[in-house]
């Protein structure tokens, strides 16, 4: 089975079973936590660049396809 293939699989699962997965995906990439300030800067940082026309945000639409391209 290919990643295409088997995408589309959980893609047709009830939502709180792609949850499930989803979660697991995300636990076994083995990032390394980052505390509370850090995230709270980045977020400012990307909301100035919002602010000054630097950055744009994204609809949901949007954002899957950018994920899907990747």
């Amino acid at each position: 089975m290919t990643s295409k293939q088997l995408l589309q699989s959980v893609l047709e699962m009830p939502s709180v079973d792609r949850a499930e997965i989803a979660s697991a995906l995300i636990d076994s990439l083995d990032a390394a936590p980052e505390d509370d300030a850090t995230l709270i800067d980045e977020a400012l940082v990307r909301d100035q660049a919002v602010e000054e026309g630097k950055a744009r945000y994204l609809d949901e639409a949007e954002f899957r396809r950018g994920i899907l391209r990747k």
